[in-house]
């Protein structure tokens, strides 16, 4: 899977394919912590689009992992985790223009890579 992410351009695509739902989810109430109370309510159990927008912010911080882990810059693992935090944190998620800037900085820093490719050594 790691060797997978080494390619810059599968990066790229698998990350703005699982990034571009979570501007389009919150449309459909996927982040708003009033509806998920009303359904909690009301006992209609948890969103479903929650749910996918959850999934994909979890698949963007293991695209960003493995990612990391390959280019030998770890840490770049942080801008998804902040992604997350002001996506579903109440009060937070009306700021937008945070995880946009996580995103971004999660691309660009994934993109550019390392200027020589890390060996990367996976226990499984």
């Amino acid at each position: 899977m790691t060797k997978t992410f080494g390619s810059t351009p599968v990066f790229v695509i698998v990350y703005l394919v699982f990034m571009i739902p979570t501007y389009l989810l919150p449309y459909l109430g996927s982040n708003s912590a009033v509806l998920g109370a009303a359904a909690a309510a009301a006992d209609a159990g948890v969103n479903p689009a929650f749910w996918v927008h959850l999934i994909c912010l979890v698949v963007l911080l293991d695209v960003t992992s493995y990612r990391g882990r390959f280019i030998g810059k770890k840490w770049i693992v942080i801008f998804p985790v902040i992604a997350i935090v002001f996506e579903f944190i109440p009060g937070l998620n009306w700021i937008p223009l945070v995880p946009t800037a996580m995103h971004l900085s999660a691309l660009i820093i994934g993109a550019k890579g390392a200027d020589t490719p890390q060996r990367v050594v996976v226990e499984e």
